[in-house]
């Protein structure tokens, strides 16, 4: 990354990002705090002082993978930079979530603009619990509460902004082994949800191309994008 962009309030990370890479820039963009922060489909994400809210901005030609597969490698990255600084282990959830013993401690948002079949950037949103406990959201975790201490924001993010130059640089099979291996999507029933209606069945990998491949009752379905509920046993 060549620059971080430091704000201590913006709207959402992820619009500045894309005002500053139509400009030509590269880097990652850092909030303290975000006003109108959002997740996947448009849906509002809380951003209160305390968490690790960024943008990185990837010129289509640094990033060796498909498309499909950079919310999984980014997923990758944040596992790696958390396990290399503080000795954590976390798993990940098809297709964009990170989880402490299945509670979301991140949530990654990738978006790419392409230019007459090929890709000028992408954006790669992480959103990390940091400093402030999320009571009020008993399926979330922050990083504080599992470490019992503070941790610095500027630590974490020099973290992923290693971790993360790297994996997008990846060889592909190596990101997909590594997000198998650290997957708690795979080999369980799951409901993917999209915008078609609800698939149920169970998870039994991810395709080159970053899809889930889902086996239904009514056979293989390879799943390329939808919100994905782990489910129970017999649930």
């Amino acid at each position: 990354m060549s620059k971080i962009f430091w704000y201590e309030v913006l709207e959402s990370t992820q619009e500045e990002a894309r005002r500053l890479a139509a400009a030509g820039k590269k880097g990652v963009v850092v909030a303290r705090r975000q006003t109108a922060g959002r997740g996947r489909r448009g849906r509002p994400w809380l951003s209160p002082e305390g968490g690790l809210y960024a943008t990185f901005i990837l010129p289509g030609e640094e990033v060796l993978l498909p498309a499909g597969l950079l919310p999984l490698a980014a997923g990758v990255a944040v596992a790696r930079a958390l396990r290399g600084l503080y000795g954590i282990s976390v798993g990940l959830k098809w297709p964009n979530d990170v989880l402490f013993r299945g509670r979301k401690l991140c949530g990654i948002l990738v978006e790419g603009v392409f230019r007459e079949g090929h890709p000028a950037y992408f954006l790669v949103g992480v959103g990390i619990n940091l400093n402030r406990p999320v009571s009020e959201a008993p399926q979330a975790v922050a990083l504080c509460e599992i470490l019992g201490r503070r941790v610095p924001l500027e630590e974490v993010l020099s973290g992923v902004i290693s971790a993360l130059g790297d994996t997008v640089r990846g060889d592909p099979e190596e990101i997909l082994s590594a997000w198998s291996a650290l997957s708690e999507t795979l080999d369980r029933r799951v409901r993917v949800i999209l915008p078609e209606g609800v698939l149920e069945g169970e998870a039994r990998g991810v395709s080159p191309e970053g899809a889930l491949i889902l086996v239904t009752e009514e056979g293989l379905r390879e799943i390329a994008s939808g919100d994905c509920v782990h489910l129970r046993p017999g649930g």
